[in-house]
């Protein structure tokens, strides 16, 4: 069942108050439940090894050592490359060491 849920999009029509504008807001799997995919409502951990910067998301509360996080890796020595745990972007990785991880 997260498989297909990852892989939906839904899309919720909101008034912005602040900009005074109708605005989509799009929810996503995270793992663990469909929540609106907005940056601060996600756990995240941050490993920078020189050019390489690795990163997990979460929803809140994950442990680093439960297979539920989505872990990638920026690389930016030579131009800027960004790969993923496993070679795919599901949320079954743990955080522990990012480094460890294998990214394709």
């Amino acid at each position: 069942m997260a498989d297909r849920i990852s892989e939906q999009t839904i899309l919720e029509k909101v008034y912005d108050d602040v900009y005074k504008a109708l605005s989509i807001v799009g929810y996503g799997y995270d793992g663990v439940a469909l929540q609106r995919t907005v940056a601060d409502s996600m756990a995240m951990k941050i490993t920078e090894a020189g050019t390489v910067t690795y990163i997990g998301i979460a929803a809140p509360g994950t442990a680093q050592s439960t297979a539920l996080w989505q872990c990638m890796k920026i690389d930016e020595s030579s131009g800027t490359v960004i790969t993923y745990a496993d070679g795919n972007a599901s949320f079954d990785n743990v955080a522990t060491d990012l480094t460890s991880l294998t990214y394709t």
